[in-house]
């Protein structure tokens, strides 16, 4: 990588990346409020402090011309642990936009252009890079270290791309190696009030028997990249698991027919290349860092915007161990009450993060989505009339408690220790009502709306465990089939697409698909005991 600049490190620091934005005025500071601001390298002239004092713990790094180590930048960035150069001499041109690093070489602070020296210089190179990674076999989960640097004008060209066979084949192959250890360690298929693998395998053959002619209306009305950049805007509006269930049931349904024998690998080419392409622009644009799935960014599943975060937290109080306990209480309450609503499965909840903070402190957002009568349009759900629609939590703790950390593409979060919540010591629990409004919601209330909650549980179980055999399983396919519709309805067409159920699924109900042990078969042998490298057959 080629030096460009050399300073006093503030503090010994590890490498850090990020592109550079030069604030010169306090207008800057404040135009850049609403920035994720997380991979930027701040480039100022003076080292006070006050002047980026509203940015300066969200920022990548700081680059200042001017200072020393006892200048109030370099105490302050020290005291964030936000890389910081002070006294730095640039030897050639830096421009807003440029890629750099900050590190410390026998001692001094330097600054690499990696943009120049290593990253593609186009677009173009981008994409190759990209579609490099793609065909690159990983370990043996499916981990590879994701290598390429993807700019916003690149992911426009990324997303942008035509979706030619050799990519779909090389695509739907990362997709299965990615897709056959998630399976595989899965924590069982089991229910005793749904039977999981003839919904399971019902709903995933609906799903392709249905889903190229509901995208064409939904793509037609809102392309996929638009609804990924919406949905990133806040929280409470989508799980990453939604936008999963779209590329990865659609398959997961394929491979299930080739198993029972009514389709060849080969057929319907151009409703796999449609579907795969919705899925592929969604989760580019919803990403935003040209990733595909959480293993790709490193076990972490970030997409809200850093103002947002900041926004969240802000609301936060410290828990001693009264709130500490009312927290954990809500948080079972209403995460028992979601896997009900969505028939034991975790479409409801949602993770995202983890997000830095100051040090090694770190906030994830918790979802609940859909407690009420909502987009997904379930029969069982009509006249629930819990206090609020959703909820959101901000949790905060410091990430040096854990050995282990990884938010999976299902907004599941696993650690080690395995009890999040003991190590959360500042929560913000926000409240989201019909009307699209949200309320902070103080600790003394979530007794309160863990009680409510509790209330429609009870009815809700009441009405599942009143159901048939029958009625369960197509209760729990419809759970799972209606996965567009939060989509539809962002793009105004829900009532454009036709949401029966597909006569050539319902012509495998009840046989084979009624059967516990049939289904287990079918699906097994589908995607895990297939003889394949992952899960997914090639189209040719």
């Amino acid at each position: 990588m080629t030096i460009i600049g050399k300073g006093v490190p503030s503090y010994s620091f590890a490498e850090a990346a990020g592109t550079i934005r030069r604030f010169s005025s306090p207008n800057d500071v404040i135009d850049s409020l609403d920035s994720d601001l997380e991979t930027t390298i701040a480039l100022v002239a003076s080292g006070g402090t006050t002047f980026l004092s509203p940015i300066l713990g969200r920022l990548g790094g700081i680059i200042c011309l001017d200072g020393t180590l006892r200048s109030h930048l370099a105490i302050v960035s020290r005291e964030f642990e936000v890389p910081c150069l002070v006294g730095t001499e640039l030897i050639t041109d830096v421009v807003d936009g440029m890629t750099v690093t900050l590190a410390i070489e026998d001692g001094a602070g330097v600054v690499h252009d990696v943009a120049q020296a290593e990253a593609p210089d186009s677009p173009a190179d981008v994409g190759d890079a990209w579609w490099a990674y793609i065909r690159r076999v990983g370990d043996e989960i499916a981990v590879k270290d994701f290598d390429v640097t993807v700019s916003p004008a690149a992911l426009d060209a990324l997303i942008a791309q035509e979706l030619t066979d050799d990519r779909l084949d090389d695509l739907i192959q990362h997709m299965g190696r990615a897709f056959k250890p998630e399976i595989t360690r899965r924590s069982g298929f089991t229910s005793e009030l749904f039977p999981m693998l003839p919904y399971m395998s019902m709903s995933v053959i609906e799903d392709f028997h249905s889903y190229a002619e509901r995208i064409a209306i939904i793509d037609k009305a809102m392309p996929a990249e638009e609804l990924g950049r919406r949905l990133r805007e806040g929280p409470n509006k989508v799980s990453p698991l939604w936008i999963w269930m779209i590329g990865y049931h659609f398959l997961c349904g394929r491979e299930c027919l080739i198993k029972v024998g009514t389709l060849a690998p080969g057929d319907r080419r151009e409703d796999i290349r449609a579907v795969v392409d919705f899925w592929r622009r969604l989760t580019l644009a919803h990403r935003g860092d040209g990733t595909l799935d959480y293993k790709d960014a490193g076990f972490t599943n970030r997409y809200l915007p850093g103002s947002v975060v900041d926004e969240l937290s802000g609301g936060a109080q410290a828990l001693d161990s009264p709130t500490s306990k009312a927290l954990k209480r809500l948080n079972a309450t209403v995460s028992g009450y979601s896997f009900l609503y969505f028939c034991d499965s975790r479409v409801g909840i949602c993770d995202s993060g983890p997000y830095p903070r100051s040090g090694t402190r770190q906030t994830i957002v918790r979802d609940y989505l859909s407690l009420a009568p909502s987009s997904w349009a379930y029969p069982w759900a009509e006249d629930l009339a819990p206090t609020y629609v959703g909820l959101t939590m901000a949790l905060t703790f410091d990430r040096a408690a854990f050995t282990e950390f990884e938010i999976n593409d299902w907004g599941t979060t696993f650690t080690e220790p395995d009890q999040l919540l003991a190590s959360v010591d500042e929560a913000a629990v926000y409240g989201h009502r019909a009307d699209g409004t949200r309320e902070l919601l103080a600790p003394e209330s979530w007794a309160e709306v863990a009680t409510d909650l509790s209330k429609w549980h009870m009815m809700l179980y009441q009405r599942f465990a009143g159901m048939s055999r029958e009625e369960r399983i197509l209760a729990a396919t419809t759970m799972y089939t209606s996965g567009l519709r939060p989509f539809a309805a962002v793009a105004g067409v829900t009532g454009e697409i036709d949401w029966t159920m597909s006569p050539d699924t319902l012509a495998l109900y009840p046989d084979p698909l009624d059967d516990d042990d049939r289904a287990a078969e079918i699906f097994g042998s589908a995607l895990v005991a297939n003889g394949l490298p992952g899960s997914f057959s090639p189209i040719r």
